[in-house]
């Protein structure tokens, strides 16, 4: 009824503003704009920065944000927000002004990008492809380009030093990554996520990918360099890091990119491991809706974990980070790759 009254009012409109009205209510931009683009991952993007301090405050025995809103101090993230807002933005006299200026936009615009690629339902989906998973790591590939030329054109020797170590982690632990989906692709032999997700219509790839899964958590959570993998902006050590010279409305921008990065990988690992939107059917609630629903649930479980994490695990040397990658979690992808071969070899086998 209300689909038939916003209709008849577009169809009355002037023939510009109609074509526009039309391209707004359309499905593709919804998708887009909406659900499950800009503006739900931007909204997901603020409630994980309180989410996470409310819980680490909880691990540390604190209460976290209390006073700025009525309810578990919701509000705290929007004044924290305007105080940055408000604050001067400083650019160095030695940067490289073009550069210093648009790269953190280009990071937070990259990881908005990954959205387009993850589908939160059959059909929900806003780039659908049959190489998703390949456009996803695409972009994820791309998505260090801003930092390091955001830290290069800082023109300070501690956002070079960020820069530098962020450059040998990407390096160590982006081969282990793609190592690890290469066995959810040969398990679904297709990589298109949807199709990725029906083939665990059963029986969820966590349980035959259970190495697999380990080696893609793990280096999921060195691309995002949460701790202990974030070494890249040690403050201990290098001040801040690749983001030392940034203040002002170029830091928020900076944090709510790498939120949305690091949700964006929850959403693949709970979408590529997890079954995805397959679970128990909940009552009153159509399956158009109970599908996001598992999505989000099963990505913020993930999301917990990491934040769990971070409570419990002081930072790696770089040493450590390196060891790790390119010692341990290469071989064990390499080790997932034969093990899945050979099952999928003896079904076949049994099956003829």
């Amino acid at each position: 009824m209300i689909a038939e009254q916003i209709a008849q009012t577009i169809s009355s409109m002037p023939e510009p503003l109609r074509t526009l009205m039309t391209w707004v209510f359309s499905e593709a931009f919804i998708k887009a704009a909406v659900f499950p683009g800009a503006l739900f991952s931007t909204v997901l993007g603020m409630f994980a920065v309180w989410y996470e301090r409310k819980l680490l405050a909880r691990v540390m025995l604190r209460v976290g944000p209390l006073h700025v809103g009525k309810v578990s101090g919701v509000l705290q993230l929007v004044a924290d927000a305007v105080k940055f807002l408000a604050k001067e933005r400083i650019t160095p006299s030695g940067a490289i002004r073009p550069l210093f200026w648009t790269m953190p936009s280009a990071a937070l615009i990259l990881s908005l990008l990954l959205y387009a690629f993850l589908p939160f339902g059959a059909g929900w989906i806003i780039y659908p492809s049959e190489i998703g998973l390949l456009l996803f790591f695409a972009v994820l590939a791309l998505s260090p380009v801003p930092i390091l030329l955001a830290a290069y054109a800082s023109g300070s020797k501690y956002p070079f030093i960020g820069l530098v170590r962020l450059a040998l982690q990407l390096f160590g632990y982006e081969v282990p990554l793609f190592l690890a989906l290469a066995g959810v692709v040969m398990m679904a032999g297709s990589f298109n996520i949807e199709r990725i997700v029906q083939a665990q219509s059963v029986v969820p790839f966590v349980v035959p990918q259970v190495l697999g899964f380990l080696v893609f958590f793990i280096a999921a959570l060195a691309e995002s360099e949460r701790v202990p993998f974030d070494i890249p902006t040690a403050e201990s050590e290098i001040v801040f890091g690749w983001q030392t010279e940034y203040s002002g409305a170029h830091f928020v921008i900076i944090q709510l990119a790498a939120y949305e990065k690091t949700l964006a990988l929850c959403f693949l690992g709970a979408l590529l491991y997890l079954g995805g939107w397959h679970g128990p059917p909940i009552p009153f609630l159509p399956e158009t809706v109970s599908a996001p629903f598992w999505v989000i649930v099963k990505a913020l479980i993930l999301f917990t974990v990491m934040v769990l994490i971070r409570g419990a695990y002081p930072r790696f040397t770089i040493d450590r980070v390196l060891d790790l990658g390119w010692r341990y979690l290469i071989p064990m992808a390499l080790l997932n790759l034969l093990i899945t071969g050979s099952l999928l070899y003896a079904t076949r086998v049994l099956a003829a």
